[in-house]
């Protein structure tokens, strides 16, 4: 009886613990170390604390270098001690020189770098752009394939940097698609834990495991 009380309160603060840490649910950003076309050498793990935005593209692509435009601003905008940007080129035909001459013609003054380091494959990445905005902690938090408007990222980056989450528009921009608020994964869980629990109770009265067992009580038989 005491381990069935002790398994019942500890599922209680399981899932007491997956309704309260919003970090459940959450993959961390795969780290990476690159050198980015001026020689320096960086890790993203170098930039926990702040708002981290991956930009994966190359030179030929019309789309990305759309997306160029959307990056400067959001550039200008936002302090570099709260937000940053790191564009990865993904084409391995391309060399530094041409990702340097890039940046330089088109203006990109964030930290741009080839993909040195299987990058692309540990994000899952296969059209360009894609777009993978990481919170402070180092959890990725959305994730854009396509082009993606300045005014979509505004908000996912304003709503990381007030500390209010998942923001209104978590997904891929060019299918529409939207993961579940992890809120609502963790209130699933704890659905799914207390449902087990009582299950596990009301088994448990049915099988008798709680009653104590019987005493045989002995008869003499009367002569």
């Amino acid at each position: 009886m005491r381990v069935k009380v002790s398994l019942f309160w500890l599922l209680l603060i399981i899932a007491f613990f997956l309704s309260v840490n919003p970090a459940v649910g959450l993959d961390k950003a795969p780290d990476f170390t690159l050198i980015d076309i001026n020689g320096e050498q960086f890790k993203l793990s170098d930039h926990l604390g702040k708002i981290v935005l991956i930009d994966f593209f190359a030179t030929w692509c019309d789309p990305c270098i759309s997306e160029i435009e959307h990056l400067k601003n959001l550039y200008n905008v936002y302090s570099q001690d709260q937000f940053i940007i790191i564009s990865i080129g993904v084409d391995p035909q391309e060399t530094n020189n041409d990702l340097k001459n890039f940046a330089q013609q088109y203006g990109m003054e964030w930290t741009v770098a080839r993909d040195t380091d299987q990058v692309s494959d540990k994000y899952g990445v296969s059209p360009i752009p894609h777009l993978v905005i990481i919170d402070a902690e180092g959890y990725k938090k959305h994730d854009h394939i396509g082009l993606t408007e300045e005014s979509t990222l505004r908000l996912e980056i304003d709503s990381l940097l007030s500390g209010n989450g998942n923001g209104d528009s978590n997904g891929n921009s060019d299918t529409g698609h939207h993961e579940p608020p992890y809120t609502l994964i963790a209130a699933i869980v704890v659905g799914v834990i207390l449902f087990l629990v009582i299950g596990i109770v009301v088994a448990g009265k049915i099988l008798g495991w709680s009653e104590a067992p019987k005493k045989r009580h002995s008869h003499k038989r009367r002569r």
